[in-house]
């Protein structure tokens, strides 16, 4: 495929996007599940960052994890990750790292950038 194929079918996808996220109910939805998936993201980011601080190569890992090293690579590239949450405390346990979660009441009025998972980082 050449370039000019790439660039319009990803013209084609955000035509076809812009289209479904005019739907207020669509929108929404999407929202929170890029939310979700963005949060995800960032959970992954930190443990991962902490890893190479700890200087742990990622076979050393999966080996704590009793995982496979592809698993764990994939995983913290982000590729096709929705981890569960046992998968995110092994993966912290791992690293010498614990996850602290608070559970409360979410906010009466939401920002435009609301997400149900906040991280805050200390590592």
């Amino acid at each position: 495929m050449m370039a000019t194929d790439t660039t319009l079918t990803g013209q084609a996808f955000d035509e076809f996007l812009d289209g479904q996220l005019a739907d207020p109910s669509f929108k929404a939805g999407f929202e929170k599940k890029l939310a979700k998936v963005n949060s995800i993201a960032e959970v992954l980011q930190v443990i991962e960052l902490a890893r190479e601080r700890e200087n742990i190569p990622k076979a050393e890992l999966a080996r704590r994890m009793e995982r496979k090293p592809e698993a764990i690579s994939r995983l913290l590239r982000g590729e096709g990750a929705n981890p569960t949450l046992e998968t995110l405390i092994d993966l912290a346990d791992a690293i010498g790292l614990e996850l602290d979660i608070r559970i409360k009441r979410q906010p009466a009025k939401r920002n435009g950038h609301y997400s149900p998972l906040k991280v805050h980082s200390t590592v």
